[in-house]
């Protein structure tokens, strides 16, 4: 089979872009021929199809000339779509397996396939689909405003960086995309939901339900034993960002007296170490990790913590933690709810109860985390590689079959 994966980044930036690259090699190796599409970037990996990618779009990069450039290329990225329909003459694929695809590709190519008559899949990696900040949540809270179109409250309540320029850009790209050009429904033949709160949240906003298939993420990483030798502290790995909770589990650290490390970058980096210091919390900042030191940092802690208050899809960091047979503290929140089982698994808290939280910390002995680690690999057995790779064959097959009747 000829398969066309499309990713705005090619390098490993966050979850959904490992998971493209998990994917990539995956298909590869069971014979498929496989090509790229992303943006132009020094932090790409090396591709032989890089020639077709497109154009930058730095979004950080706030110069006038920029400004313009991103502003059109949210909206409906020409470039990209030129560079797109030249790969597609040229390889000519059965089927495209899109990602993240928002802002700097645009679902402009996603025209781009149709008129080329080729069945497009995509992967739901966050809520971008239905939330113009991705993240359902705003203002400190879990947030469905925009229900029904309603984008204009991303302006109200300054969704996007809290800058009313960048969230009224963002409400007029949703309006554009989903009520005036209808780009994916017309585009999408099928979307991938890796959780079912992912699927029922976008049924919820008003998408039909045969418009999407569950497909369970799985963490490229196993464990054959136990790692024995673990170490007195709780771990956080991820982006510090204000929905993902860090700081409810920093005073859950300090409550309990229990040694916390954070690995991670972003935003909420300064404000999050000023709170420890506050509250004089054990709080050790580890900086971006990556590859077998990240391993290394996960597989040594008592437990995995994921504090979030915005509802999680299917969080990669809880799958490799729970494949690397890790016990999991998580907030009951999304698709969190679907993966853990409290006392069996894992632990699942109230969002926001930091105290229910630092209960959980001060509880956890060595001998528990052991047994609930074992019970969490055992819960991820069945969802192999080969598990995965037959499901989404299945998919792609299904999607093919429909396009040639």
């Amino acid at each position: 089979m000829k398969i066309l994966q499309v990713n705005k980044f090619y390098y490993p930036n966050r979850g959904a872009d490992k998971y493209f690259l998990f994917l990539e090699k995956l298909l590869k190796n069971h014979g498929h021929e496989v090509k790229v599409f992303a943006m132009s970037s020094s932090k790409n990996l090396e591709s032989p199809d890089s020639p077709y990618f497109a154009k930058e779009i730095d979004l950080h990069n706030f110069s006038l000339k920029n400004k313009i450039r991103a502003i059109r290329a949210i909206i409906y990225n020409q470039e990209a779509k030129r560079k797109f329909k030249k790969l597609l003459a040229d390889f000519q694929p059965d089927i495209i397996h899109c990602h993240n695809i928002y802002h700097q590709l645009s679902p402009s190519i996603l025209d781009a396939a149709r008129q080329a008559k080729i069945p497009v899949v995509m992967h739901l990696h966050d809520y971008k689909l239905i939330c113009p900040n991705y993240k359902l949540y705003t203002e400190g809270s879990a947030c469905q405003r925009c229900k029904k179109h309603r984008y204009w409250e991303c302006v109200k309540h300054r969704c996007v960086d809290n800058s009313q320029s960048k969230s009224l850009l963002a409400a007029v790209e949703m309006t554009i995309h989903h009520r005036f050009l209808k780009i994916y429904q017309k585009g999408v033949s099928l979307f991938i939901a890796p959780s079912n709160f992912m699927k029922k949240i976008c049924v919820d906003f008003g998408w039909p339900e045969d418009k999407f298939t569950v497909l369970e993420n799985i963490s490229p990483i196993s464990v054959n034993q136990m790692n024995e030798e673990l170490k007195e502290y709780y771990l956080y790995f991820g982006a510090l960002e204000a929905e993902k909770g860090i700081d409810l589990l920093i005073k859950a650290g300090a409550e309990s007296k229990r040694p916390i490390k954070i690995a991670g970058i972003g935003k909420a980096e300064n404000e999050l170490r000023n709170l420890a210091t506050k509250l004089q919390a054990d709080v050790e900042f580890l900086g971006q990790l990556y590859g077998d030191h990240l391993y290394q940092v996960i597989a040594e802690s008592l437990a995995v913590v994921i504090p979030s208050r915005w509802p999680e899809n299917m969080p990669l960091a809880a799958i490799e933690a729970m494949g690397l047979g890790k016990t999991v503290i998580a907030a009951d929140i999304g698709g969190l709810s679907e993966l853990i089982k409290t006392g069996d698994n894992g632990f699942l808290f109230p969002p926001e109860d930091w105290q229910q939280l630092a209960k959980y910390l001060k509880q956890l002995k060595i001998p528990e985390a052991l047994k609930i680690g074992e019970r969490a690999a055992a819960s991820r057995k069945d969802k192999t590689e080969d598990w995965h790779y037959q499901k989404l064959i299945t998919i792609y097959q299904t999607i093919i079959n429909k396009k040639e009747l």
